[in-house]
C-alpha cells in the first residue's frame, strides 16, 4: 500500500481503508488522507446468529428431486422384490398346502385299505 508522511512529525504512515481522517501511528497527531489515497472500506460480512446456522435450509423440490429420487432408488427395489415374492408365495403356498393335504388322506386311505379288505373279507 501507498505510504504518506505525518505533516507533525514525518513518519509514514499507511491510510486506513474506509476513513478520511486517522491518526498518527507515530506521534498521535491527527491526519487528513489524501483523496487520491482513500480506499473503500472492506465490506462487513455478518454472521449468522448460532440458532440460525445450526438449523439446515429447508429441501427444494425442483432442486433436489434428483437427489431424493437416487436415495429412493434401493428402498423401492426392496419393496418391488418384497412385493414379488410375496404374491408368488400367496399363489404357491396354499397349492403346496392342498397337495400335502391330498397326500396325507391318500396315503391314511392306501394304509387303512388292507384292514378294510382283510375284515370285509371275513
Amino acid at each position: 500500500m501507498p505510504e504518506f508522511p505525518c505533516p507533525a512529525c514525518g513518519a509514514p504512515n499507511e491510510p486506513e481503508a474506509g476513513r478520511a481522517q486517522m491518526t498518527c501511528r507515530y506521534c498521535g497527531a491527527n491526519l487528513t488522507i489524501p483523496a487520491s489515497m482513500r480506499s473503500a472500506a472492506p465490506p462487513k460480512v455478518e454472521k449468522a446468529p448460532a440458532s440460525e446456522a445450526s438449523v439446515a435450509p429447508a429441501p427444494s423440490p425442483e432442486i433436489d428431486a434428483s437427489e431424493f429420487l437416487r436415495q429412493a432408488q434401493p428402498v423401492v427395489a426392496q419393496a418391488w422384490n418384497t412385493f414379488a415374492w410375496w404374491t408368488w408365495i400367496r399363489r404357491v403356498l396354499p397349492t403346496c398346502l392342498v397337495f400335502v393335504l391330498i397326500g396325507v388322506c391318500a396315503c391314511a386311505i392306501l394304509s387303512a385299505l388292507p384292514f378294510i379288505l382283510n375284515g370285509a373279507g371275513r
